[in-house]
């Protein structure tokens, strides 16, 4: 019987397979048999790069933050640069359903997502924020996008008949009593279908408060120091 075959392995090339893992059998395909099979080697050189399955799905999540950044450029303006930011994070991981279902709930602690949020961070500052008032907005931002990636995804892998039945809805909507009620009568032909998308109107939304919140200041250069320090 021939030698098998020696695979080169590194933790970029694990993450990927778990990535198609995850695409084409569901969260539950994230095993280290699974990911051992898929690359041809043993579970065992698996654990040699990744602790556990929690390592495991911490780097898969920080994969998306990194797709997200992927040739990036902050804008001219703050509130620009915190619209693209976000726009990409959702897109990465709300493409990535099965995957968002498992990692968009976590902090990966790792370089993709250091760098998506230092991005969020220093918009928040050149808009004129102090650190205290950056740090919280970018957390509630970050929280935004990913519930709604979540949210998405989680739609997306209900049965295709529980998804066909919730598409439905604004017919049902329509259908009730204009009497008992008057205002989802006259606003029920503009109901946006359950299967489009709304993050983008949530995000604009967010986004009006951010730029209603923002102090009269001109914007912070990146090492200035916050307001009321020597």
């Amino acid at each position: 019987m021939p030698p098998r075959r020696t695979v080169a392995l590194s933790q970029e090339r694990i993450v990927a397979a778990c990535l198609e893992l995850v695409e084409s059998g569901g969260p539950g395909a994230l095993t280290f048999r699974n990911i051992g099979r898929h690359l041809g080697v043993d579970a065992t050189a698996v654990y040699r790069h990744f602790r556990d399955k929690d390592d495991l799905v911490r780097a898969l999540a920080d994969r998306l933050y990194e797709e997200a950044l992927d040739g990036f450029a902050p804008g001219e303006d703050w509130l620009d640069t915190v619209r693209d930011a976000a726009m990409r994070v959702y897109r990465a991981f709300a493409g990535h359903p099965q995957a968002a279902v498992l990692a968009a709930s976590r902090s990966t602690r790792r370089e993709s997502e250091i760098n998506a949020i230092e991005v969020l961070l220093d918009a928040l500052r050149q808009g004129g924020f102090e650190p205290p008032e950056a740090a919280r907005y970018e957390r509630a931002l970050g929280d935004h996008v990913l519930a709604w990636a979540a949210f998405e995804a989680s739609f997306v892998m209900l049965p295709s008949e529980v998804r066909e039945g919730d598409a439905g809805a604004p017919l049902v909507y329509a259908a009730q009593s204009r009497d008992r009620y008057p205002r989802l009568a006259e606003c029920a032909p503009h109901l946006p279908p359950v299967t489009v998308p709304q993050f983008e109107t949530a995000l604009e939304i967010f986004l009006v408060g951010l730029r209603t919140l923002a102090p009269e200041r001109p914007p912070k250069p990146v090492g200035a120091e916050p307001a009321g320090q020597d």
